[in-house]
């Protein structure tokens, strides 16, 4: 219901053109929202400011989580990174062993004809070596083997060491023919299970071949070497007539096990 009237203000002046809506006992103005009695329409009917807003009420409860959505496509690739440096060496497979301790140490050296040595204990009595094949430098000093027929060791490990020379008994052949021998010497020590031994029996004699192996422990620092092990001057002068190709009077042949 809309009604257009004039109507006194507390300090008598006249207000124009408020619209008075009457909804349900409640009277709307221009100026606010106001709460009047029934007999509003009276002139001397008495409106109410409205109060202040009350306090808010505690919040509820949180809802339960919601569904959760689709998936998004998956999104375009990333550059490829810059390349990392190159790691450490890796150590060496050793299938399903418990316990690995690979050693790649190798040493292969030989002599070359003549060679004259002296009875065990003279100046000359040790196997020179003159030439090389394959030898990991990192892992022995060879300097001085076409010297005094040093090997040194520089790692600890379990050494496979095989040798071999050619000889025979140096002329004149005493009487009784003797035996001559050769065998490993480790720090001036003998290397037990190394020495053989091999017999000629005539001056015209070609040399004979004897060979030995041993798996020894080596320290860092050890100096191993083959020495003449017999009483008597050997030759090592293999009757080369008809050979075609440079005669090996000595090899050395040495091979890391396991590290140490």
């Amino acid at each position: 219901m809309y009604e257009k009237k004039r109507q006194a203000n507390p300090v008598g002046l006249f207000e124009e053109n408020i619209i008075h809506i009457r909804i349900l006992g409640f009277l709307e103005l221009k100026k606010g929202v106001y709460m009047c009695k029934e007999d509003g329409y009276k002139r001397d009917f008495c409106c109410c400011i409205q109060g202040p807003q009350g306090v808010p009420g505690m919040m509820g409860p949180q809802g339960p989580q919601g569904v959760p959505g689709v998936q998004g496509a998956m999104g375009p690739q990333g550059v490829q990174g810059v390349q990392g440096m190159q790691g450490p060496e890796g150590v060496c497979d050793c299938g399903d062993q418990k316990e690995c301790k690979c050693c790649e140490s190798y040493c292969n050296v030989f002599g070359l004809p003549p060679q004259f040595l002296g009875a065990f204990g003279s100046a000359n009595d040790t196997v020179l070596f003159q030439s090389q094949n394959e030898v990991s430098a990192a892992d022995f000093d060879i300097s001085t083997i076409s010297v005094d027929g040093a090997v040194k060791f520089l790692k600890s490990g379990k050494y496979y060491i095989n040798w071999g020379a050619e000889a025979r008994i140096h002329q004149p052949i005493p009487t009784p023919v003797p035996s001559f021998s050769f065998g490993l010497w480790k720090n001036g020590v003998v290397v037990p299970g190394s020495v053989v031994s091999g017999y000629t029996q005539a001056p015209g004699d070609d040399t004979l071949h004897v060979s030995s192996d041993v798996c020894i422990n080596i320290n860092a620092g050890d100096v191993i070497k083959v020495r003449n092990a017999s009483s008597n001057p050997v030759d090592m002068d293999p009757n080369t007539v008809g050979i075609q190709f440079p005669v090996t009077v000595a090899t050395l042949n040495i091979l890391c096990l396991k590290a140490m």
